[in-house]
C-alpha cells in the first residue's frame, strides 16, 4: 500500500513536470521566433526578454524535477541506486535554479520600479542592463549556495533515491530557506509595495494621460499578486512538513514526494499565470494562435475594374 501510494505520487508529479517543461518550451520558442522577426518598444522588448529568462529557469528547474522522479520511480521498482557525485551536483543545481525563479521575478520587479519610479533615470531603462543581471545573479546565487555543498548538507536520501537538503538538516534548510529563496521573496513584496504606495501618492497631481498608465500599472500590478502568492505558496509544503517535524520528531514518509508534486503544481500555476498576467506575452500568444482573417480577392477585383463603355467595338 505504502509503495502504491509512493508511485502514484512520482508519476502524478512526473506527468505535471512533463506538461510543465512542453509549455515552458513552447511559450519560450514562441519569445524567440516574435523577438526575431519583429520590432517591439524598448519597454515591451525588456518585459519579454525577463518572461522568455523565467521561462528559461522554469524549463530547466522542471528537467532536473523530471530526473528525481524518473530516479525514485526506478529506484522503487527495481531498487537502483543513484548515489554519485552527479546526483549531488544536481541536487545542488536544482536549489540554485529554483533560487534563480525567484531572483527572475525580483529582475522584473526591479524594472518596473525603474519604469514608474525611476523614469528620469535613462540608465535603469537600458535593454543590455537586462541582458547582462540574469548572468551575474546566476554566479553570485551559485556562491551563495556554494555551503551547503560544501558543508556536505545535499546527501543521498536512500529512501527517495535522488539528493537533496535532508529535512533533519536545520542548518542546510534554513540557509535555503532565508537566503536562497526568502530574499529574493522579500525584495519582490517591497518593491511592488513601494511601486504601489508611489502610485496612489502620484494620482491626484499627474495629467489624465498619466493617471491612465498608472491606472494600467495598478491593475498589472494586481495582477502579479497571484503570481507572487504561487512563489510564496512554493515553500509552505516544506514549512509546515518541517514544523511538523519539530513537533512530533518524525519525518512523515513521503515528506518530499508531497513537496515535489506542490512544487510541480505552483510552477504550472507560474507558466499560466504569465502568459495570461502579462499583457506583452498574452499579445504574443493570442497573434500566434489567432486565426488569420482572409479578405475574398474576386470580389475586391471585380468592384474596382472599370467597366468598358457599350459604344466600344472590338
Amino acid at each position: 500500500m505504502v509503495n502504491n501510494i509512493g508511485f502514484t505520487l512520482n508519476s502524478v508529479t512526473l506527468c505535471i513536470n512533463i506538461f510543465t517543461c512542453g509549455i515552458s518550451l513552447i511559450i519560450l520558442t514562441g519569445i524567440l521566433y516574435y523577438l526575431r522577426h519583429n520590432r517591439m518598444k524598448k519597454d515591451d522588448r525588456i518585459t519579454i526578454i525577463l518572461c522568455a529568462n523565467i521561462y528559461t529557469l522554469i524549463f530547466l528547474y522542471t528537467i532536473i524535477l523530471m530526473s528525481f522522479n524518473i530516479q525514485a520511480i526506478l529506484g522503487q521498482l527495481y531498487a537502483q541506486d543513484f548515489n554519485s557525485p552527479w546526483c549531488l551536483l544536481m541536487g545542488y543545481f536544482a536549489a540554485i535554479f529554483l533560487s534563480m525563479v525567484y531572483w527572475s521575478f525580483a529582475n522584473q520587479a526591479f524594472f518596473r520600479l525603474c519604469r514608474i519610479v525611476y523614469s528620469n533615470i535613462k540608465w535603469l531603462q537600458y535593454f543590455w542592463l537586462y541582458i547582462v543581471i540574469p548572468p551575474i545573479e546566476f554566479i553570485l546565487v551559485c556562491l551563495l549556495l556554494c555551503p551547503i555543498l560544501l558543508w556536505h548538507d545535499i546527501v543521498y536520501l536512500s529512501s527517495d533515491y535522488y539528493c537533496n537538503v535532508a529535512n533533519k538538516n536545520i542548518r542546510g534548510i534554513v540557509w535555503l530557506l532565508s537566503l536562497g529563496y526568502g530574499t529574493p521573496l522579500l525584495l519582490l513584496l517591497f518593491i511592488y509595495m513601494y511601486i504601489t504606495i508611489y502610485i496612489y501618492r502620484q494620482m491626484n497631481t499627474q495629467t489624465l494621460i498619466v493617471k491612465q498608465r498608472q491606472q494600467r500599472d495598478l491593475v498589472v500590478i494586481r495582477r502579479i499578486l497571484i503570481t507572487v502568492a504561487l512563489l510564496i505558496a512554493l515553500q509552505i509544503p516544506r514549512i509546515v512538513l518541517l514544523i511538523m517535524l519539530f513537533i512530533t520528531k518524525q519525518e512523515y514518509t513521503f515528506f518530499a514526494r508531497i513537496e515535489w508534486l506542490f512544487i510541480s503544481f505552483s510552477m504550472i500555476g507560474l507558466c499560466i499565470s504569465m502568459a495570461i498576467f502579462t499583457p506583452q506575452l498574452r499579445s504574443i500568444i493570442l497573434k500566434k494562435f489567432r486565426p488569420s482573417r482572409l479578405v475574398p480577392i474576386t470580389g475586391t477585383l471585380a468592384g474596382t475594374l472599370p467597366s468598358r463603355p457599350n459604344n466600344i467595338i472590338e
